[in-house]
């Protein structure tokens, strides 16, 4: 084996990318099977594993995400489970939210994931409520929002980012930077913005995270805020359905093909696999096709996820 003892870390996180890897394949697939299965809209996130692990290993007890309508690789990544995220999505009762949020505003707040919004820019000021009120109980709890480049277009983000700087707020504001909005790529849309400059524009420290090493990341967002990370991500899918402007998306991507959608540090399986022995990736992806394989032959009501690699 290539990993020892003081790479535990480092092996869980690789396993975790690869089983939320895993069960976003499994999704991808019923949605192209049978769409209609699903009574609200469902994205996918490949590319954004690395960056959902590292948010999980990055919380303490007591911490708090808050997140935005692409959100399946962090439910799945802080739920460890396939099958609450699952019910979930099919409105059912013993779903994460118990069926009553969907997929774009769902919560699970058991493991600290307190709100979801599907509004574009909203869920900043609520994250900055959220560190305001843990800072006035004097929890020390600390908050992360998530969002995008095309959410960061928002007043509410500037607004936002000033407040969080003015009340010291322990509230990191992640930025998944996959270049584009909908199908338009950030040259298409707008001019450039220079984040690092706008977070020191306000004395807020800003870190740009690359290479889709979650570990690494995970070290680097377990800090106290105010603060700005941008995460330089790939998004391999948008719906699971032809989308006018993206050159791929979910169709194109098939469980049958491998769990790695691509041979680049662009996409964090690639990154993940390299704590494995050849052997043991490949085992490690015949145990998790296996698993998806035998969901997709069972009924919908009998669901897997419940074990683990």
């Amino acid at each position: 084996m290539r990993h020892a003892a003081t790479d535990v870390s480092r092996l869980e996180a690789a396993r975790q990318v690869l089983q939320v890897r895993s069960w976003q394949h499994l999704f991808n697939e019923m949605l192209k099977r049978a769409p209609q299965r699903f009574a609200v809209p469902i994205h996918c996130a490949f590319g954004h594993e690395a960056v959902a692990v590292a948010t999980r290993m990055a919380m303490r007890p007591g911490d708090r995400l808050v997140l935005t309508h692409r959100n399946m690789a962090f439910h799945l990544a802080h739920a460890g489970a396939f099958e609450p995220v699952l019910l979930e999505y099919e409105l059912n009762a013993g779903g994460l939210s118990q069926g009553r949020l969907g997929s774009m505003n769902m919560a699970n707040a058991a493991h600290g994931l307190v709100y979801t919004s599907s509004i574009l820019g909203n869920n900043l000021p609520v994250a900055c409520g959220i560190a305001l009120a843990h800072k006035e109980r004097g929890s020390g709890a600390r908050v992360t929002v998530l969002t995008g480049d095309g959410a960061m277009e928002e007043g509410a983000f500037w607004e936002s980012l000033v407040f969080a700087a003015s009340h010291r707020l322990n509230v990191a504001f992640l930025v998944e930077n996959n270049n584009h909005s909908l199908a338009t790529t950030i040259a298409e849309r707008r001019c450039a913005i220079d984040i690092a400059r706008l977070a020191a524009s306000v004395n807020v420290p800003f870190t740009r995270l690359e290479g889709n090493d979650a570990p690494g990341y995970a070290s680097v967002l377990a800090v106290d805020g105010p603060a700005v990370f941008e995460a330089m991500v790939t998004t391999f899918s948008n719906h699971a359905g032809a989308t006018p402007g993206w050159a791929t998306d979910t169709k194109s991507i098939a469980l049958a093909g491998g769990l790695e959608l691509e041979a680049s540090d662009r996409d964090p399986v690639h990154v993940a696999r390299r704590v494995f022995e050849e052997e043991e990736y490949a085992a490690t992806g015949r145990f998790l096709a296996a698993m998806a394989a035998a969901v997709l032959s069972e009924e919908p009501a009998a669901v897997a996820g419940k074990e683990k690699i």
